[in-house]
């Protein structure tokens, strides 16, 4: 926060906060253990073939990067967000995995959720404005109280 108040010292360190969020975490019970969807993508694109392996599995690992920046690894088994990566990448490539997305018993409503919180991302991504958008939020914030 130095450039958008500049000379003014804040009498908490970051250390500080990230001790007192992890006492608070601890108390509430918390548990942030997240599974990472990389294990099943790789399994899934083993499961292709080399030939598909090769050309999908460097897209999906992208995708799967950043889904880390949505909640989706929250909300959706880490299988199911590795299959949209996957599905994403292939409609990318343009390769038809249809008949190998229908042999699995997985539920595609899902799959499609996820991959429409990934579009979203990517939307918000292309249409964000980021200077305008801070700049607003800076003159909503309190000012520090100096001592």
């Amino acid at each position: 926060l130095n450039y958008a108040f500049p000379g003014i010292e804040f009498p908490y360190r970051s250390q500080m906060i990230l001790e007192c969020e992890f006492y608070l975490l601890e108390n509430m019970d918390c548990c942030l253990v997240v599974f990472h969807p990389y294990r099943p993508l790789i399994q899934f694109c083993q499961d292709l073939g080399q030939g598909m392996e090769d050309t999908l599995l460097p897209v999906a690992w992208k995708f799967v990067n950043d889904s880390f920046r949505t909640d989706v690894s929250l909300l959706f088994h880490p299988f199911q967000i590795a299959l949209a990566c996957l599905h994403m990448a292939s409609v990318l490539h343009g390769k038809d995995l249809r008949g190998w997305f229908s042999e699995l018993s997985v539920d595609m409503e899902k799959i499609q959720e996820i991959t429409r919180y990934l579009l979203n991302l990517y939307d918000l991504w292309r249409n964000y404005d980021e200077k305008k958008e801070v700049a607003s939020i800076l003159q909503k914030m309190p000012k520090p109280k100096t001592q």
